[in-house]
């Protein structure tokens, strides 16, 4: 099989595009693909730690903990120690953060129109069932 015709190259490809399409709609608010990806996940999970927040993005720990200090030194986060253990230290968003994520949110679906715009919509559905079907199969695989 060539190189071309892996599913991998076309998902690795379709994965670049989407994150240099998101990275230059929020370049005005000052916040990266990565860092929205992770705002994002925050809000709706928060208050978490960020190891944890790692672990349910399939991320390591040490690449969340970079966008979770970007996002920190921009306020739209901010740190506290978790109250039943010292040692954990769970992320939470600010007002700043919940104003910024919605300004960001309304640019990413914009855009997210415009990239699929190519698939119908019963297309669309079926491509985010397959999706979701590989990385849900892929999760339990790394689970065993």
């Amino acid at each position: 099989m060539s190189v071309a015709a892996r599913v991998f190259f076309y998902v690795q490809q379709v994965e670049q595009l989407a994150r240099r399409r998101i990275d230059q709609a929020l370049q005005g608010d000052g916040i990266t693909a990565g860092q929205y990806m992770a705002l994002n996940l925050l809000v709706h999970r928060e208050p978490v730690s960020s190891a944890n927040l790692a672990r349910q993005s399939n991320m390591t720990a040490q690449s969340m903990g970079e966008f979770i200090k970007a996002l920190e030194a921009k306020g739209l986060i901010n740190r506290t120690a978790d109250a039943t253990n010292r040692r954990v230290m769970n992320v939470k968003s600010t007002a700043a953060g919940r104003k910024v994520l919605v300004q960001c949110e309304a640019k990413v679906d914009k855009i997210e129109r415009e990239f699929f715009d190519c698939l119908s919509g019963e297309e669309l559905a079926g491509l985010r069932l397959l999706l979701s079907r590989v990385r849900s199969k892929e999760l339990a695989r790394m689970q065993d």
